[in-house]
């Protein structure tokens, strides 16, 4: 071998070797992207399933708020319900009092008033059952009413009605109810 060719042969190896450093350093450099871009991906990766995490918590809560919501508002209408049908029943009841039990509803309340005179207009059911000279001087109307009866005095009207009563008194009437068919 000569001089040429053994340094033609040093360059090759040193060449070679030079390849083998920047094939590895660039393995490297290789690597450590892919493992810093794998990083960054799986740390994406867990902002978003952390993300959608909350954001299914919120959507669970939220739908659970509103089950609750909804399920309340069906009891408070069932409830509701039954209220209104034992108002109706109440009504139908005082609509259809018998005589004496309707006399003594008139009497007791014309009882606690002042009323001295005027007329006073019954209710179909009874109207033919009573007298003038029940009602302390009180003439009797023609006219009729549904339910209860109403005193007429002059242009004054007092309605005694007893779905007069029960609408100026519902709010109360269904709290007594509510507390108790429900307490």
């Amino acid at each position: 071998m000569n001089n040429l060719e053994v340094i033609l042969e040093s360059i090759i190896n040193e060449g070679n070797t030079e390849v083998e450093k920047i094939l590895d350093d660039a393995k490297y450099e290789s690597e450590q992207i892919i493992s810093q871009k794998k990083a960054e991906a799986d740390k994406k990766a867990q902002e978003i399933i952390a993300s959608a995490q909350r954001e299914a918590k919120a959507i669970i809560e939220n739908e659970t708020v509103s089950t609750q919501r909804q399920s309340r508002d069906i009891e408070i209408n069932a409830k509701n319900e039954v209220i209104d049908g034992v108002v109706d029943k109440l009504l139908d009841n005082l609509k259809n009092l018998d005589l004496d039990s309707y006399k003594a509803y008139i009497e007791n309340t014309l009882a606690k008033s002042d009323i001295k005179n005027g007329e006073i207009l019954l209710d179909q059911k009874h109207k033919d059952a009573l007298n003038d000279y029940d009602f302390n001087g009180l003439k009797l109307s023609e006219d009729t009413v549904e339910d209860g009866f109403v005193v007429r005095s002059g242009k004054i009207e007092y309605d005694n009605r007893f779905s007069s009563i029960l609408k100026y008194s519902i709010d109360d009437i269904r709290k007594q109810i509510s507390d108790e068919i429900f307490n």
